[in-house]
């Protein structure tokens, strides 16, 4: 129910106000009835008011004065005037000034409700952005929360201060929920619900529109509950066709990167399995990991890789092989088959993490491609190398899309080379790799845009990256500081004893 209140200096226009429409069935609420602008100011300061109906001449302070002052007080309030024919030129001021609407005395019922039916959509729209903007603030405090390594118990009393109760539950347990295209806040709304009615208390931030965030605090739970909880995310990954990632259940004096970590790499899940689902994280989600590094690291023919190459698709399928997994593989592998180069070439690559992976790679099984022609490479007769005008193409090319999802894959396949080659000469060529180049230029593209008046969200999404937390982790790995830290110290504000405006992120 929004908050109105009616101003005029005639107590028969204000009682005829009053009852030419059924304001509370068209969703609004009369606090109060003023013939002076006095006294509208006066409860403008003390009270949160949706919408002002005035007169627009008055004896004294004009409606146009309640207007200047609303401007400044409440700009969230929407103002409507009325007035007699005989003062259009009153209204034109009104209007420039920035009133809402103007109605003609005597106002005609029809009129009116057509008004206010308008300023409910308006009213409506500013609570969504305002929805938006406390997500999104509260959102961004929580990731900073994660990337500073505070325990449970240090996030429930920062969560506190923001009007959010996690409740002493007996574990918490972070989820991560993940999509191909936006997630629509009622399929979010529903889930809330969904956890509520089992007694789940929560907490859920943005990444990005693809992708949420969930603590998850719950008292003891029966098995029969428990099931019947499981049962019904399962249903509902399903139909949004979500990837869902749970991590392990964890202590309030745990601390929460670790946990995050968990459920953000089984979100992932899909990537390597193609199967979307609800997936918990498992002390044993690497089991065939040791078998496959002893077999690398004992290799001493082409062929043993190869036989290793065949153990790591198998532990894929078999899901005893995850992104973290995968990784470390690939860095143990490009080191060992680094023995295996002639003097005269030298394939060594940069090292990379699974943040990388996700990032950069797309498709989890393109590091499997890459690892096969290795192989393929050095099964041919080594030659000298040359250096090719390509990467200054590739080059080019990055500068004018390096916001768009780029791969050395696709760029070898444009020139019609090896992408294993071309990583070599990228190298040769620019002295660094070409994920390092690309995360170079995307990152002095973020600086840049820190400095103007641009949301977090957006500058990460500028520069290519539509994960807020994965974009903060990069920074944060190459410059030393958080997106946020950046632009508070570049903005010369210290926020670090204030309690956070809404509208700091904007």
């Amino acid at each position: 129910m929004y908050k109105l209140i009616l101003v005029d200096d005639e107590p028969w226009i204000l009682k005829d106000m009053e009852q030419i429409v059924d304001w509370e069935a068209l969703g609004f609420r009369i606090v109060a009835k003023l013939n002076d602008v006095h006294l509208a100011e006066s409860l403008l300061k003390r009270q949160s008011i949706d919408i002002v109906i005035s007169d627009i001449r008055m004896p004294g302070k004009s409606g146009l004065d309640l207007l200047s002052f609303v401007n400044r007080v409440s700009p969230h309030t929407l103002v409507v005037f009325m007035s007699a024919y005989s003062e259009f030129s009153y209204a034109k001021q009104a209007l420039e000034l920035g009133c809402f609407a103007y109605l003609l005395k005597p106002v005609n019922e029809q009129e009116l409700r057509d008004t206010l039916n308008n300023c409910s959509n308006r009213l409506a729209k500013r609570d969504r952005d305002q929805r938006v903007l406390h997500t999104y603030h509260n959102s961004m405090l929580f990731l900073e929360m994660i990337e500073k390594g505070l325990t449970l118990q240090q996030v429930s009393k920062l969560l506190k201060g923001l009007g959010v109760e996690m409740g002493a539950g007996a574990g918490y347990a972070f989820a991560i929920v993940k999509s191909k295209t936006a997630i629509s806040e009622q399929s979010l709304l529903r889930s809330d619900r969904l956890l509520q009615e089992h007694g789940v208390a929560l907490f859920r931030a943005m990444a990005s529109p693809l992708k949420w965030t969930y603590l998850l605090s719950r008292s003891d739970m029966d098995s029969n509950t428990f099931k019947s909880l499981y049962k019904h995310i399962l249903t509902m990954a399903e139909e949004f066709q979500w990837d869902v990632g749970v991590s392990l259940s964890n202590d309030s004096d745990s601390q929460i990167a670790k946990y995050y970590n968990q459920a953000n790499m089984m979100a992932e899940t899909s990537s390597l399995n193609r199967r979307i689902g609800v997936y918990r994280y498992r002390p044993r989600v690497n089991a065939a990991l040791p078998s496959i590094m002893e077999r690398i690291g004992k290799a001493t023919k082409l062929e043993h890789l190869e036989a290793a190459l065949f153990d790591l698709h198998r532990g894929i399928a078999k899901d005893q092989i995850h992104l973290s997994g995968l990784v470390e593989i690939y860095n143990f592998f490009v080191v060992v088959i680094k023995n295996f180069a002639s003097s005269t070439q030298s394939l060594a690559e940069d090292s990379i993490t699974v943040q990388d992976l996700v990032l950069h790679y797309g498709n989890p099984h393109d590091l499997l491609v890459q690892m096969r022609m290795l192989i393929d490479e050095h099964k041919k007769k080594p030659s000298e190398l040359t250096t090719f005008p390509i990467v200054e193409e590739i080059i080019k090319d990055i500068e004018r899309r390096y916001a768009h999802k780029l791969s050395l894959k696709e760029f070898a396949q444009q020139y019609f080379i090896s992408p294993n080659y071309l990583s070599h000469l990228f190298k040769q060529e620019k002295g660094q790799s070409f994920i390092h180049f690309l995360i170079q230029k995307r990152l002095d593209a973020a600086i840049t845009l820190l400095k103007e008046d641009i949301s977090l969200y957006d500058v990460g999404k500028l520069v290519g990256y539509e994960d807020y937390a994965h974009f903060s982790k990069l920074f944060k790995k190459h410059l030393g500081q958080s997106p946020l830290e950046y632009k508070q110290r570049i903005d010369n504000k210290n926020i670090v004893h204030k309690k956070p405006q809404p509208n700091l992120f904007d």
